[in-house]
């Protein structure tokens, strides 16, 4: 028996063009002597659709495809993931309409595969997903009826309805078991006060062969995380265990907000749980093809990339996606204000990457507060990505909008724009009077180039530097921008496109010849971001696990900034935290301001997932006041009471 994982690039929401895809793998498969082919979760129409699940049109277009892959299955077998609507059962959702399964379909020969023991309430060649995803950006339960709820409205058990199917090849019966996804993940979901274990339901119901047809996005150390999944399954089935075959889908998916990227990663795994067969690449499609005696291989160790690498992969295919949206065969054109700081420069190397120097327009739009130096650096940028540059001055504009806005006397009291007007006007003017415009003209779109802690904080002018068609490293700490230009200049690019000028040293500090991040938008103005050290408050109050201002407290009253959030004392020290009360004042300021400017962030562009948790969808906001609860209240005093911070860890004394 031979077995191949179709690890496919799934375009969200173009069915015809997944089909083909399948068809053209399954000619592949058939070409190589393969007796079952596998495909990912939802393969047809795609996982992050919104809405459109609801839309009885689109389900039911996707469902007439089964036909068509029924017919591909002659001389194969063939699982993929499609949507199921129970049109015939009396039965509805919650909300009165007909049942929708996200599910495994299984053919064999034409005819769809035969359960090893009858399931009544379930048709032949169809198996439903049974742990439905309902965090960050999932909404299965939204969408879809598990086949868990559906065993409890049937009044069969879990052990009943989920069975392996049995297929034939070369005269020899073989049962196999089929899951979707989220069934790995069974740690996270309880029955009976034990873990929910899919698998060990197949197995124990006679799967000789288990294959897990997957959805799954990116995210750093995620391959780790599979692993470790089967690990746990091989220690908690022990000798029972049986080979297990994982395949993923490529590709960008995005959900209004997020452009969320899936890395494949399809995996063989032997009965002892290790790895024994790889994808040879991240993000590409590939067919993987392994033979029943091949099973037997020893486990292989996974190769590991360095993490800010795996995060430009993944922003490089969020830009890519870009085409998928627009159904276009090209990538379009960008326009990118090119300011000279250091998040234009990355943003701007990343579109020359992903596109071609050839599709990328950098403007300069400087008024009397920009400075020679960072004029100079955007030019260079622009000379080494050997993309189109031109230069604007908008002092008149801004001259301009700023007498009349002056000359107006609405409500009669003769009151003035302020400092902090007057810095939006410029603002304003470069996003949505000159760079919207320009791509306008040149059918081009332009960029949002903040950062994750600017979009934290909200230090961005709405309706200026807001906006944008999206975000490409908005998923991105400061810290990590810096990170990301030295890897474009040393790895990317393999020379200096982005000025060392721009790169502080390993405590951020900048020498007096360098240019320190500023918006530039009045006199010796300096950025308010404390670099590094609010890129680690950020990282851990954004992270799948969120850390409060009172965990901070806490570790600030222990000693173990370090040891619980990487934050070394040298860099507290070089930030003045060390002292409680500037600690204290500082943390204050950093939450409140994060929550003042949520009303920025749900008007911003959609952002490239790059982390376990992005703005946009992923960390679903409301409009609400500040307020500290009152254990903060108490632990705020006992931080206020200390002299000094003092570092217990023994790595970072």
């Amino acid at each position: 028996m031979k077995i191949a994982l179709a690890q496919m690039d799934v375009v969200a929401n173009r069915p015809r063009k997944n089909l083909e895809t399948m068809l053209a793998f399954i000619d592949q498969a058939k070409a190589n002597g393969v007796d079952l082919i596998a495909f990912p979760e939802l393969s047809l129409g795609g996982y992050l659709v919104g809405d459109r699940w609801l839309d009885e049109s689109f389900t039911s277009e996707l469902m007439s495809f089964n036909e068509e892959l029924k017919k591909a299955s002659e001389g194969i077998a063939i699982a993929y993931g499609n949507i199921f609507v129970d049109t015939h059962s009396t039965q509805v959702q919650q909300d009165g309409r007909s049942r929708k399964f996200n599910a495994v379909y299984v053919y064999q020969n034409g005819k769809p595969a035969k359960r090893l023991q009858r399931v009544t309430v379930l048709p032949e060649g169809i198996q439903p997903k049974t742990l439905l995803p309902n965090y960050r950006f999932f909404d299965d339960k939204r969408y879809f009826f598990s086949l868990h709820d559906l065993s409890i409205d049937a009044g069969l058990s879990l052990e009943e309805i989920i069975q392996p199917f049995e297929l034939e090849f070369s005269g020899k019966k073989v049962r196999i078991g089929f899951e979707v996804c989220e069934d790995l993940w069974y740690k996270d979901y309880r029955k009976d006060g034990k873990a929910l274990n899919v698998t060990k339901y197949l197995i124990d119901n006679g799967a000789e062969y288990i294959i897990n047809i997957s959805a799954s996005p990116w995210s750093y150390g995620k391959n780790e995380a599979r692993d470790k999944r089967v690990a746990e399954l091989k220690e908690d089935l022990g000798e029972s265990f049986v080979p297990f075959f994982y395949v993923n889908n490529v590709g960008v998916q995005n959900n209004g907000k997020n452009y969320i990227t899936f890395d494949g990663a399809s995996t063989v795994y032997n009965k002892e749980g290790r790895a024994i067969l790889f994808d040879k690449k991240a993000y590409e499609e590939e067919l993987l093809s392994i033979t029943e005696k091949e099973l037997d291989q020893t486990g292989k160790n996974r190769e590991t990339r360095p993490k800010i690498q795996e995060k430009y992969d993944a922003i490089i295919r969020g830009i890519r996606h870009v085409k998928d949206i627009l159904d276009t065969s090209d990538q379009p054109k960008y326009v990118i204000g090119l300011s000279g700081g250091i998040d234009s420069a990355v943003v701007a190397a990343l579109l020359t990457k992903a596109v071609g120097p050839h599709k990328v327009l950098g403007i300069n739009m400087s008024t009397r507060y920009n400075s020679s130096q960072t004029k100079d650096a955007a030019a260079q940028v622009a000379k080494k990505l050997g993309i189109a540059y031109e230069t604007i001055n908008i002092q008149e504009l801004v001259d301009l909008n700023t007498r009349l806005l002056n000359t107006l006397d609405a409500d009669g009291t003769g009151k003035k724009l302020s400092t902090l007007n007057e810095e939006n006007v410029q603002a304003k003017i470069r996003g949505t009077s000159i760079l919207s415009n320009i791509a306008a003209k040149y059918g081009a779109l332009f960029t949002n180039n903040g950062n994750k802690v600017e979009i934290a904080l909200g230090y961005a002018t709405l309706y200026g530097d807001v906006g944008g068609a999206y975000s490409p490293i908005g998923d991105l700490t400061k810290e990590e921008v810096f990170a990301l230009a030295r890897y474009l200049n040393k790895e990317v690019f393999k020379q200096e496109v982005i000025p060392t000028t721009l790169l502080p040293d390993q405590l951020f500090r900048f020498r007096d010849d360098q240019i320190q991040p500023s918006a530039e938008l009045k006199e010796e103005q300096v950025d308010p971001i404390k670099i590094g050290y609010h890129c680690k408050l950020l990282d851990a109050m954004t992270d799948y696990k969120k850390i409060s201002s009172e965990q901070f407290l806490i570790s600030y009253l222990q000693g173990s900034m370090f040891t619980d959030y990487g934050i070394s004392y040298d860099l507290m020290k070089r930030w003045g935290v060390t002292r409680p009360a500037t600690f204290v004042e500082d943390l204050e300021w950093f939450e409140q301001t994060i929550q003042r400017n949520v009303f920025k962030r749900v008007q911003s562009p959609p952002i490239i997932l790059t982390s376990k948790s992005a703005y946009g969808y992923d960390i679903r906001e409301s409009l609400l006041a500040y307020e500290q609860t009152r254990t903060y209240q108490a632990l705020k005093e006992q931080v206020l009471a200390m002299d000094a911070y003092k570092e217990t860890s023994e790595v970072n004394p």
